[in-house]
């Protein structure tokens, strides 16, 4: 190039316009792989072990306006904070877009999961949150679970030997 060979021009140039081809094209492509990244991590809800449910127990609608508790244990139950807890629940429930509405009101884990899927991480995250406080959302295993002794505590040990038989 110093000696005014016209090759050598062309060549260099090429190589300058073969490298910002290059380099335009791995910037495409590695904003296209964080796209692509942003857009797989996402929330779903899963159950722990096979025997554990997810459920969604969505409202019907705000508390009634005479609102009643009745049966054995609901003596001491202050009907407005129940009233209280159900408004809040109704509000939370509402807060919701209405995908996300019908998705709970299906009862289906995977129309859940379908929207949380949809959804900003954290978004879905602070969905999920929301769930949990209202007592939309539900964990439940199927079956009797029997725990019975499984405490392994000192205490069961000393019960033991109390209601052992002096013979």
């Amino acid at each position: 190039m110093i000696s005014g060979e016209p090759r050598a021009c062309m060549v260099f140039e090429k190589d300058v316009e073969g490298t910002y081809t290059h380099l335009v094209e791995r910037v495409r492509i590695s904003k296209a792989e964080e796209a692509e990244a942003g857009e797989t991590e996402q929330i779903q809800l899963v159950p722990e072990n096979p025997s554990q449910n997810i459920t969604f127990n969505a409202p019907d609608g705000p508390p009634p306006e005479h609102l009643t508790v009745e049966g054995p244990g609901f003596e001491d139950v202050n009907i407005e904070d129940v009233r209280k807890a159900l408004q809040m629940r109704w509000d939370v429930f509402q807060a919701f877009k209405p995908e996300m509405q019908d998705a709970l009101k299906s009862q289906s884990l995977d129309k859940v999961n379908k929207v949380l899927g949809s959804m900003k991480v954290e978004d879905a995250e602070e969905v999920v949150r929301l769930l949990d406080m209202a007592g939309i959302l539900n964990f439940s295993e199927h079956g009797v679970r029997d725990e019975t002794g499984q405490d392994g505590g000192e205490e069961d040990e000393e019960d033991e030997e109390a209601y052992e038989d002096p013979e």
